[in-house]
């Protein structure tokens, strides 16, 4: 008879390589990965690793090897050679933090036989936690996200595109909402899960023009924060979520080139903060939506190349604010508006091709 939380640790493991990864291989190039357990056994006094506090509870863990067998697909030997050298590279070179927040003690590459392969030596620990009010736990973080808050890190929602399309109701655990400040005139969103079509993968899509205020950052010389759009909010299991200090991962791509982002605590229809990004007229956004109206809070001269794989983070905790795209600092702020929970989700402003391919909600705590 399997051991439960060996099974669960070991699905645990191909979420957190997966989500190490950089985003989909870019066209015409597929990525496919493999995660082979060589050993699973017990940490801490047989299994016991402490006591959870809230709820009071024992913790119990697994130690996981495996090897990550990545694979490349597609396209000419020299493209795809030169990606997977890439893709090697970024593993190994992720950071302590990035590795601990993942439960990955070790990452070693190993030589591969196959050509267009690549094959890495893995030391993974799972730790259960029990079950709280608002939800399970799902994993502990063993530093600080990316030793920039002084917080820890907790998995409170998450997506993959790819294991969405395998589902009856694949939006099942979302909520489409629109803003209700829109343009007249202006479509309501179309959110909709799109298969994986040959080297495009599965994504999250909204498909309508749906939007408010200007594409443009500015109007007049003013920045114009009236950025009112299409949400599709995160809710697991049916829950809203209530986060005040966050992080947000989303893997995404675009072809056009107007606004896409996120939206987080969201308290009510006309009171959230978020994040955009236009390519077409050259910004990344913090704004922020109340009764009283929109608000700027910080903004930089950036963009969002439309047509290839990003990884977007945007994080929020006390008074602090930032964003990053595929690894670099974009946007920081500090502001002094009031930092309530509220829930999470995707965001889309005029633009009706933006795709969602995966993403992580998570609670500093």
């Amino acid at each position: 008879m399997s051991d439960p939380l060996s099974v669960e640790a070991l699905g645990a493991l191909e979420t957190a390589l997966g989500a190490l990864l950089p985003a989909p291989a870019p066209a015409p190039l597929t990525r496919r990965m493999r995660v082979v357990p060589t050993e699973v056994r017990s940490i801490g006094l047989g299994a016991y690793v402490g006591q959870h506090l809230a709820p009071d509870a024992p913790l119990h863990g697994r130690r996981v090897a495996a090897r990550l067998e990545l694979s490349i697909e597609g396209g000419p030997d020299a493209v795809a050679l030169a990606y997977a050298a890439a893709l090697s590279r970024q593993l190994l070179t992720s950071s302590r933090s990035e590795f601990a927040q993942q439960g990955i003690q070790r990452l070693r590459s190993v030589s591969g036989a196959v050509p267009r392969s690549l094959s890495f030596e893995v030391d993974f620990e799972f730790v259960k936690l029990p079950e709280a009010g608002e939800g399970l736990i799902e994993r502990i973080a063993l530093d600080e996200f990316n030793n920039v808050t002084p917080y820890k890190t907790r998995t409170r929602a998450q997506f993959g595109a790819d294991a969405l399309a395998t589902e009856a109701l694949p939006l099942a655990a979302f909520a489409a909402v629109d803003d209700a400040d829109l343009d007249a005139g202006s479509p309501a969103g179309a959110w909709l899960l799109a298969p994986a079509a040959g080297p495009t993968p599965a994504a999250i899509v909204q498909t309508a023009l749906t939007r408010g205020g200007p594409l443009a950052l500015e109007t007049a010389g003013v920045v114009d924060a009236r950025k009112a759009g299409a949400m599709l909010l995160m809710r697991p299991g049916g829950a809203a979520l209530s986060l005040s200090r966050l992080v947000l991962r989303i893997d995404i791509s675009s072809t056009s080139p107007d606004g896409v982002g996120v939206v987080f605590r969201r308290r009510a229809a006309d009171d959230h903060w978020f994040f955009l990004a236009s390519q077409r007229h050259g910004y990344h956004l913090f704004g922020r939506r109340t009764p009283a109206g929109w608000a700027a809070v910080a903004a930089s001269a950036e963009g969002l190349a439309p047509g290839v794989p990003h990884r977007l983070l945007v994080g929020a905790y006390d008074d602090q604010l930032f964003a990053e795209l595929d690894g670099r600092r974009t946007l920081t702020a500090t502001t002094d508006l009031a930092a309530l929970p509220g829930e999470v989700g995707l965001l889309t402003h005029g633009n009706n091709a933006a795709r969602f391919i995966a993403g992580r909600v998570m609670a500093l705590l």
